[in-house]
């Protein structure tokens, strides 16, 4: 061997389940589908994960000193380095049964992206009055673009309970930041996390991490997220 095959990104574990379990949450302001079972090949996605360079996010003083906020990135750009889904119509299909919107106006990111995040005690006094990364999904797909579905995938092997991702309550014109008080911004649900399982959204639905627990003290948190323009 040239090359350790357990060093080479397997593209082809990128396989939908064929029948996930699949809940629809109304929370008011905005609807959250639940899918569970969402790779065919879970343990080959997170295989993944270490063969990839992580960069830092956000522009925040104290990153990789007292908490680490990063991202992983693989992007499909040629023949024989395509992500399955995003070329053989199951996540279009997927997306298409679950809100209802034609699947020829339906396109997929062709990216693998991974947040990483993991905190010390020394942040600890963030979390305690603060949610840590509220945020709105904004990418311009170009001016024919009528909206954007993301999709959050939890990729640990398991999640305390309380763990998993908050999503808020707040007007349309209040601008959110990477930390926001707690007495300012409403949570209105959370879903709990769960190893291969996603959570479909309209991506201008406030949402971010909800990390109550020590577990990621000890271990990083893997979450990843596909965006899915429409048309």
């Amino acid at each position: 061997m040239i090359i350790d095959p357990s060093e080479i990104f397997d593209n082809k574990v990128f396989v939908l389940n064929k029948t996930p379990i699949i809940e629809t949450i109304d929370t008011g302001p905005a609807k959250v589908t639940v899918i569970d079972n969402f790779y065919e090949y879970i343990d080959g996605v997170i295989a993944q994960i270490p063969k990839m360079p992580v960069s830092l996010v956000w522009d925040q003083e104290g990153n990789n000193e007292t908490f680490f906020d990063g991202r992983k990135v693989y992007r499909s750009n040629m023949e024989g380095s395509l992500i399955p889904y995003a070329f053989d119509h199951t996540l279009p299909n997927l997306v298409s049964n679950i809100i209802d919107f034609p699947v020829d106006r339906i396109r997929s990111s062709k990216e693998f992206i991974v947040n990483c995040f993991t905190f010390t005690d020394e942040f600890d006094s963030v979390f305690e009055t603060h949610w840590y990364g509220p945020h709105r999904d904004r990418h311009d797909y170009g001016p024919t673009s009528t909206g954007m579905i993301a999709i959050v995938v939890f990729l640990n092997e398991h999640y305390e309970e309380g763990e998993g991702m908050n999503f808020y309550d707040v007007p349309d014109d209040f601008v959110l930041t990477i930390r926001e008080r707690k007495d300012k911004v409403k949570q209105i649900y959370t879903v709990q996390g769960k190893k291969n399982r996603a959570v479909l959204f309209d991506s201008q639905f406030p949402h971010g991490q909800h990390t109550p627990t020590n577990q990621f003290k000890n271990e990083m948190r893997y979450t990843q997220v596909i965006f899915v323009p429409l048309y």
